[in-house]
């Protein structure tokens, strides 16, 4: 398959100019620490969250979070409140939080081969900022998007078409790299080739996406298709 563009000079190009990583779960196993923090807030009003409440709300934004747990254990505590005390606590704690193994060795991979790369998170401007120190990613002009950058989080295809907005390029010229269900819809509907490789396998992805155990291999293989 041949997807080839062409510049204002007549060169060839690529088809994929951009990979977008959504960060939690995907460059950082940070999920389980984004569920201490969760249940660090939840314990002031003696809340004790079970494990399995985990798989309601990975992926998804503060919001709809905070929503489905004032639903679930009947919070009587804001939306502001809960939210600072979740973010004090994984802030504090965002050193413990480790790189997960093989994406920042894919990171390095697009680099070589000269595609731009940008971040797109349902989590908090504060949050993704701390995440992106774990990572060491910080340089000038790094672009990431938070859900603080956008109207609708994901699933809307917002934060994907913005992150390609603020690369000057469409989502169709982008890859997603996504390990929940909820940002791999978001991507898909945005028009971005969507990459899901969850930790979790038996998570269930929207039609036309199939779940990747190996970042690397299957991404090499992506591109050699379509250059």
């Amino acid at each position: 398959m041949t997807n080839e563009r062409t510049d204002e000079d007549g060169h060839g190009q690529h088809r994929f100019r951009a990979v977008l990583w959504d960060i939690d779960g995907t460059l950082l196993l940070s999920e389980s620490m984004h569920f201490r923090a969760l249940r660090h807030a939840l314990a002031t009003e003696g809340v004790e969250v079970p494990d399995e409440f985990h798989h309601e709300i990975v992926g998804r934004a503060a919001k709809v979070v905070y929503e489905r747990c004032r639903q679930a254990f009947g919070l009587s505590m804001s939306f502001d409140q809960w939210r600072r005390l979740k973010y004090s606590y994984y802030t504090a704690h965002a050193a413990e939080i480790a790189v997960r193994p093989g994406a920042l060795e894919a990171w390095r991979m697009f680099k070589d081969r000269g595609l731009r790369q940008a971040l797109v998170s349902n989590s908090d401007r504060i949050v993704v900022n701390a995440n992106i120190r774990v990572l060491g990613l910080e340089e000038p002009g790094f672009i990431s998007v938070s859900i603080n950058d956008v109207v609708r989080g994901k699933p809307d295809p917002e934060p994907y078409e913005r992150a390609a907005t603020l690369l000057g390029l469409k989502p169709e010229q982008c890859i997603a790299i996504e390990d929940s269900p909820t940002g791999a819809q978001a991507a898909l509907a945005s028009g971005a080739h969507s990459i899901a490789w969850p930790e979790d396998r038996t998570l269930e992805f929207p039609a036309g996406i199939h779940p990747i155990a190996d970042l690397e291999p299957s991404v090499k293989e992506l591109l050699r298709k379509a250059a």
